[in-house]
């Protein structure tokens, strides 16, 4: 189990940007999250062309290969004056007011799930959708607006971010490992929400919309696709002597009702007993790992939630704006899904030597090729590219390179449209693939 503790350090300088290093204490998570159930089956895609690249990542199914998660469901209001009654008949003032996620998709644990195709952090992305599973009780259908009874039509505010409308972060914790993190630069309880997105959906909430009542059982959910704006393109992580994280994305989502609730009113009574006044609320499904810890130091793929503390513009245990997800005692991750596209196709390795990227695929003689490689030790890499009847054409890398990551541009003006061999060659180990060259 991992115990939070984050200690008091400077600011350091990582990749070149400046990363606070954060002196807040482990958190712990107020008021209760209940068991839940899945009534839904996530959506699943493996869509390969020749040119281009689409799938659906769960970070969450990485994160499930390495370690064990309790899967919950937890419920958002926009203020904490509703009252929740536990099973046990204790009744507390609603504290979880919006929730969200950073991603990156070269986590290496995103290889151990899907398609295994794995992207490094020099593809640039298109992101045209996210998911997430839901539950949205409805007890107010109809309300009296102007002598007539009026649809009550409840909205979830959705946010989506670029690496330049998050902040980026570290801690600490109490095994002297740093831990990286992403979340919004802002938060704000008027807004709910950032004040500076890159990007704001509304999505209105009707009765078709509303998932059932909650049984002995649980919480039924349904399944959310919502839409992004056109052209939502995430860039790469250009290659540096470390990580810059410009390939992040980010979301979040807040839950907003049309009728103003009375200090008091009741989302739910697990112990049955009678209330008056019910609201309705949103929800939605995380998991809580409380058993072998997975430290996140090589990547942003953590959640981020934002209680009552934070909400009215206070701190809890020191941290302020919002809570990362693995600023917690038990590591909380929200289950969630991002469709996305690129056509700088995912890396490849050879013979544990040299993992290698060549993109993008097909290319117009106008643009740049870019050829991208990590070796796991010092090495000769030699990649050249040849015609279908094996002359050379281009020689884009030959000599002697130091372990780790290195990138390399070429021009291939001179190449005309038709199809070619590239070969990639690092010490005894050789790898070739076609690449097409287009108007």
């Amino acid at each position: 189990m991992k115990e939070q503790l984050q200690r008091l350090s400077a600011v350091l300088l990582l990749a070149g940007l400046a990363f606070t290093s954060y002196a807040q204490q482990e958190v712990r998570a107020k008021g209760v999250s209940e068991k839940g159930f899945m009534a839904i089956n996530d959506p699943v895609a493996d869509l390969k062309a020749k040119t281009d690249y689409s799938n659906w990542r769960f970070p969450v199914d990485g994160i499930a290969n390495l370690t064990t998660l309790d899967r919950f469901v937890t419920f958002l209001y926009p203020d904490s004056s509703v009252q929740y009654v536990t099973t046990e008949s204790e009744s507390f003032y609603y504290n979880w007011h919006s929730v969200g996620v950073a991603f990156t998709p070269n986590d290496p644990n995103l290889e151990l799930e899907g398609d295994n195709i794995a992207l490094s952090r020099y593809n640039e992305y298109t992101v045209d959708s996210v998911y997430i599973p839901y539950l949205y009780v409805r007890y107010v259908d109809s309300t009296m607006m102007d002598g007539n009874m009026a649809e009550v039509v409840d909205t979830l505010v959705v946010q989506f971010f670029r690496t330049d409308q998050m902040d980026r972060g570290q801690f600490t914790n109490q095994d002297n490992e740093t831990e990286l993190f992403m979340k919004p630069s802002n938060w704000t309880q008027a807004r709910l929400g950032s004040s500076s997105p890159a990007a704001e959906v509304k999505i209105p909430l009707r009765g078709a919309d509303s998932t059932a009542r909650p049984s002995t059982a649980g919480w039924s959910q349904a399944p959310m696709t919502i839409a992004l704006p056109e052209g939502f393109t995430i860039d790469s992580d250009a290659a540096q002597t470390d990580l810059q994280f410009t390939n992040a994305f980010g979301f979040s989502f807040t839950y907003k009702p049309m009728l103003e609730n009375n200090f008091g009113d009741t989302m739910e009574a697990r112990d049955g007993s009678p209330v008056t006044n019910r609201v309705n609320y949103f929800g939605h499904s995380f998991f809580s790992n409380s058993s072998i810890a997975v430290q996140q130091t090589e990547y942003m793929n953590n959640s981020w939630w934002v209680p009552s503390e934070i909400a009215y513009e206070g701190t809890q245990n020191g941290w302020s704006n919002s809570i990362p997800g693995n600023a917690y005692f038990d590591d909380r991750y929200v289950n969630y899904a991002i469709h996305f596209s690129t056509s700088t196709l995912s890396t490849e390795e050879i013979e544990n030597t040299i993992t290698y990227g060549v993109y993008p695929n097909p290319i117009s003689a106008s643009q740049t090729l870019k050829a991208d490689f990590n070796l796991v030790n010092a090495d000769d890499v030699t990649i050249a590219i040849y015609d279908i009847l094996g002359n050379k054409v281009k020689e884009v890398a030959n000599g002697y390179y130091t372990a780790g990551e290195h990138q390399i541009d070429a021009s291939i003006t001179h190449l005309t449209p038709g199809m070619y061999i590239y070969s990639v060659k690092a010490g005894n180990a050789v790898s070739t693939k076609k690449i097409s060259v287009v108007e």
